[in-house]
């Protein structure tokens, strides 16, 4: 028995926006078409979601700047510092001082993911300044 691996992949929105505020979907580095991971390197992954984070946020009216909490997924302990230094980079890299204020709360889970290579996952909850529901 063969499968359409496209057809079976779940269709939902990167961000959904309720009044002031945007709730990112998992954002992880897969091709939709094949459902496999673009890269089986953890730092290309992470830049893959931090930069898919970046375009739903924009695409909802927030950006980086507005998130208040951030969950992360990751399928490996070992890859902790360097999720966490690119973590600090994204979201440190335009803030004045080094004192923390801007940085979301955050959420980091040691996981089995769902997609065989998969490394990393995240998800946001953002503010943002203009209000309507969808």
């Amino acid at each position: 028995m063969t499968t359409d691996t496209a057809s079976s992949a779940p269709v939902f929105p990167k961000a959904v926006r309720h009044g002031d505020t945007v709730y990112t979907s998992g954002l992880a580095a897969v091709d939709p078409s094949t459902l496999t991971p673009t890269s089986y390197d953890f730092d290309a992954q992470c830049a893959d979601v931090l930069a898919q984070l970046d375009t739903a946020l924009t695409d909802s009216g927030s950006s980086r700047f507005d998130v208040v909490k951030l969950d992360c997924f990751l399928a490996e302990r070992t890859h902790f510092p360097a999720w966490n230094q690119a973590f600090a980079t994204f979201f440190l890299g335009s803030v004045a001082g080094s004192t923390g204020a801007g940085i979301p709360a955050r959420t980091t889970t040691i996981t089995t993911l769902p997609i065989d290579g998969l490394l990393i996952e995240i998800h946001a909850i953002a503010r943002t300044s203009k209000e309507t529901t969808s």
